[in-house]
């Protein structure tokens, strides 16, 4: 009976522990305004002083996507904002250089739509690929 009960007790653990996290990742998502699917959390930077990050997350997208941006360039925002911590990032680990050269490809190939979110000392670039419904999220907060 009591062996029952531990089981139960860790299982009804794991399911709410399981459904915070995704409800965080959909949190970190939220601009996207649309049904996101398949996140995954690529790369969590080393945390910094105060609330310092820089994370990518992927995802895809289940309905119609409607990135409206007043932002007209995208190469000159990723050069900007986000190039250089890539940089120094992905000289620590490899996965994430592979990870840089992949989202680099795309976006010499032209084929993201993007959407660019600044909140309170946060940026985000929403990059989104509409033939392989593959999504990239980096955030950067300082």
């Amino acid at each position: 009976m009591k062996k029952s009960i531990i089981l139960i007790l860790i299982l009804v653990t794991c399911i709410f522990a399981f459904n915070h996290f995704d409800q965080n990742n959909r949190n970190e998502l939220s601009e996207l305004g649309t049904h996101v699917q398949n996140i995954k959390l690529e790369y969590k930077s080393k945390r910094g002083f105060g609330n310092d990050r820089f994370d990518i997350y992927s995802y895809s997208l289940d309905g119609e996507v409607n990135f409206n941006n007043e932002y007209a360039n995208l190469e000159e925002i990723y050069q900007q904002e986000f190039r250089n911590i890539l940089n120094t990032e992905s000289k620590k680990n490899l996965e994430l250089k592979e990870k840089q050269n992949q989202i680099e490809n795309l976006l010499k190939e032209k084929r993201f739509i993007y959407k660019y979110v600044v909140l309170k000392g946060t940026k985000k670039l929403y990059l989104y690929d509409t033939v392989s419904n593959k999504g990239y999220c980096l955030i950067l907060t300082i």
